[in-house]
């Protein structure tokens, strides 16, 4: 599938401030720790300078069979006398991009800096995960550790959306969310104080069988240093691959980005757009 990104709403200043990417696969087995460090070496030449250790995270699939959310399968360890293995981050030296791998999966991070860095947009981030993903199963093959087959593909978007000059306190969701609406029947409650608000829509496909969850939650939220208002508004989509190859997989991507980027704008008022200078949409 060829994506026409020109056709998507595009923001001249977008509050994004992290993005991920992640692909989990069937467990591979026999990748063990020091299998990890070996890893390490092949992404320092990439610039990932630094090693951060950081517990395994539980594989989730959404399920669209029985009512509820994504459904996390507990793992059962190949050999009962091995320790869990750990989720290893590769950073680079400004800790603005890195590569966490598991033995499900790998994720690719852009996070802005402390110089607040620009979105360098999906095409950069999904370069990089590429790249990772191809030095990650060319590895597997030299070390004879299994091979990819992936069971879920993931995005996550955070924003962080400042006070001022469309909206002040965290009563004014309605200022920044198009769907919530601070409305009363009767006249009797205070000013509201904050709100945390979630949604979950099914993602393309038809409703019997859609390509995956759309997922968005809002919190609010104080910068740090300053502890100007914020709300931290995050997007997260996520479905199966089909086919379960790296075809299917990055055309699923290219979906899910769709989905956010349509979502977010979608659930941001007009005002809002403004103030992030909204291009077309």
């Amino acid at each position: 599938m060829t994506m026409e990104w020109s056709a998507l709403p595009d923001f001249e200043s977008p509050p994004v401030v992290e993005v991920a990417i992640s692909l989990q696969f069937e467990q591979l087995e026999l990748l063990r720790i020091p299998h990890l460090g070996v890893l390490w070496e092949v992404f320092r030449q990439d610039g990932y300078s630094r090693i951060e250790e950081h517990g395994e995270l539980e594989p989730t699939f959404e399920e669209f069979v029985r009512m509820g959310g994504p459904r996390v399968r507990l793992r059962l360890e190949a050999f009962e006398d091995a320790p869990p293995a750990p989720r290893i981050w590769f950073l680079n030296e400004a800790k603005t991009e890195l590569i966490q791998v598991q033995r499900d999966r790998p994720i690719v991070n852009w996070r802005q800096g402390a110089q607040s860095e620009p979105y360098p947009r999906y095409v950069h981030v999904l370069e990089r995960f590429k790249s990772a993903l191809s030095s990650l199963e060319k590895f597997l093959g030299l070390e004879n550790l299994g091979r990819v087959t992936p069971t879920q593909c993931e995005i996550t978007y955070v924003n962080h959306i400042p006070s001022g000059p469309v909206w002040f306190r965290h009563g004014d969701l309605d200022r920044v969310v198009t769907t919530w609406r601070n409305s009363y029947s009767k006249e009797y409650l205070p000013p509201l104080e904050d709100v945390t608000f979630m949604a979950r829509y099914r993602m393309g496909g038809t409703p019997e069988k859609p390509l995956g969850r759309l997922l968005v939650t809002v919190q609010p939220a104080y910068k740090s240093g300053d502890l100007i208002p914020i709300f931290t508004m995050v997007l997260v989509a996520r479905g199966k691959p089909e086919p379960a190859d790296s075809t299917g997989a990055f055309q699923l991507f290219d979906h899910e980005h769709e989905w956010i980027v349509r979502g977010f704008t979608s659930l941001t008022t007009p005002e809002m757009h403004d103030v992030w200078r909204l291009k077309n949409g």
